[in-house]
């Protein structure tokens, strides 16, 4: 019976965090503050082959600060085939094994990779829930160098690499927002060191392009504002990868990026593709609040080129739809910026045969991005050609999205459409002099202002009630306070999202 009150006692101190005759610091808080939705944090850290046998253990080191995180160690190399027919199918493959290796030892993220043979660099990659998620299929052959012996900066790169992960586990919108704030600060603390080439050259790129994937996580749930200092801190690779001088101008940049992919007879390393797709993504958030047209013509000549891969490459039906859907976001912004109709033609080409070529149930998330963005193409091209918005032909696109996408899981998506379709709604209303429609967008307006408010994009939250105050002068100038407006149509059917 002693027995049994002396376990009890064990289990009573490690619930309260007091251990050794000590009381510590509160333990269950601590873990759970750094988890998503309640679930533990575990990162796995794979071997690196026989030259890098002590590199799992000196990472587990460098990583015993993060009090949110377990590391685990997981005694299996996971290697790239060289039978592949294309190298970046190989990358798939071998991170598709490397996510099933961490879900086996229960992790929610895996740091695994190689050591260069002359042991001066650490080539790691990283695995997580992302390398699941449709839209992020380029960035599975990522690679993150850094120069060995690892330095400070290796700890903080890869706590932004976890804290991005955190985030996009986070299912509860305090976490959500507590994360969007506490990642926000680690790249404040960085952004000088990412733009001195001197320390890049010290630690090794990896530092670039954990920041940039951090800045990218904070664009998808609303926050944008570090997607130009990110996308600037790449170009120098950007233009590396092209044969193209490091100090060259985003200007020169757009002029010679074409030529140069014209004239490359080899196709795109797996490596230079998720960097120009993580560059393509920041450019086309950042072209969303840019008035300068080279931020967005850079960004679909960007997209062509990765367009043109995949175009012919079986089995990469998922990366050809991907760079489809982003080509044509980045000509439907470009069009608009340039006032040119053939853009916004050729954006609702591709985003037609994206569509077409998805999968709805396979690929919900993919799915419901495309149908928002050729809604979004559609009243572009609508206003640029002259032809008026068909608002029957609109609307199915952006209810789509609704319909097809997780209003939980998918907050900032789901806002982002709720808030076009109000807006849609807002136009029709008002064209039709139809007050039932006008109410109805009030409605939805409300709907995407909740949802952007959990999602933590504060900042749309306030456009979207901007909306529903619009609607309250359209519907009380219709209505005629004073008797002397014109009459009204009768209300038509609410238009469900």
């Amino acid at each position: 019976m002693g027995g049994l009150w002396s376990i009890l006692g064990l289990v009573f101190k490690s619930i309260l965090g007091v251990a050794g005759g000590r009381t510590a610091s509160n333990a269950p808080a601590e873990y759970l503050t750094g988890s998503a939705g309640g679930q533990s944090c575990v990162c796995g850290i794979a071997g690196f082959g026989s030259d890098g046998q002590d590199i799992a253990t000196t990472i587990k080191d460098r990583l015993a600060d993060f009090s949110r995180y377990e590391f685990s160690s997981i005694p299996q190399n996971i290697i790239i085939s060289a039978d592949a027919v294309d190298p970046f199918l190989a990358i798939q493959d071998a991170q598709n094994l490397a996510w099933n290796a961490a879900l086996r030892q229960n992790c929610t993220a895996l740091l695994w990779g190689d050591v260069a043979s002359d042991k001066s660099r650490l080539d790691l990659r990283f695995a997580s829930k992302q390398v699941a998620f449709a839209p992020h299929a380029l960035f599975l052959a990522q690679q993150y160098r850094f120069t060995l012996p690892l330095a400070e900066d290796f700890t903080q790169s890869i706590g932004l690499l976890l804290q991005t992960e955190n985030l996009y586990r986070a299912d509860d919108p305090v976490q959500r927002i507590e994360r969007l704030s506490e990642l926000a600060k680690s790249l404040e603390n960085q952004q000088d060191r990412i733009l001195n080439r001197d320390v890049i050259g010290e630690c090794g790129d990896g530092i670039v392009f954990c920041f940039a994937t951090a800045a990218l996580a904070l664009a998808e749930n609303g926050h944008r504002g570090w997607c130009q200092l990110a996308s600037d801190a790449l170009e120098p690779m950007v233009a590396s990868c092209f044969g193209i001088d490091k100090n060259v101008d985003r200007d020169g940049l757009a002029r010679m990026i074409p030529v140069a992919g014209a004239n490359s007879r080899e196709p795109l390393l797996p490596d230079q593709i998720a960097l120009l797709a993580l560059y393509g993504h920041l450019l086309n958030w950042a072209a969303l609040g840019s008035a300068a047209s080279r931020v967005s013509m850079l960004a679909v000549e960007i997209w062509r080129l990765l367009y043109h891969r995949f175009e012919y490459v079986a089995g990469a039906r998922v990366a050809k739809i991907i760079c489809q859907l982003r080509l044509g976001e980045a000509c439907c912004v470009c069009a608009r910026e340039a006032q040119n109709p053939d853009l916004a033609a050729e954006a609702l080409h591709h985003l037609r045969h994206a569509l077409s070529d998805n999968d709805r149930k396979a690929y919900p998330v993919l799915y419901a991005l495309t149908a928002y963005h050729l809604g979004d193409a559609l009243i572009a091209h609508g206003e640029l050609a002259g032809t008026g918005l068909l608002y029957d032909s609109i609307l199915p696109f952006f209810q789509a999205t609704l319909k097809v996408c997780s209003r939980t899981e998918n907050l900032y998506l789901w806002g982002r459409a709720m808030f076009a379709l109000a807006t849609v709604q807002a136009m029709q209303g008002w064209d039709d002099g139809d007050v039932g429609i006008l109410r109805t967008a009030k409605m939805n307006f409300i709907q995407a202002q909740q949802n952007l408010e959990q999602a933590g994009a504060r900042s749309a939250a306030r456009t979207a009630m901007g909306g529903q105050m619009r609607i309250d002068a359209q519907i009380a100038e219709l209505l005629g306070r004073d008797g002397n407006a014109a009459p009204v149509k009768s209300q038509q059917q609410p238009v469900k999202a």
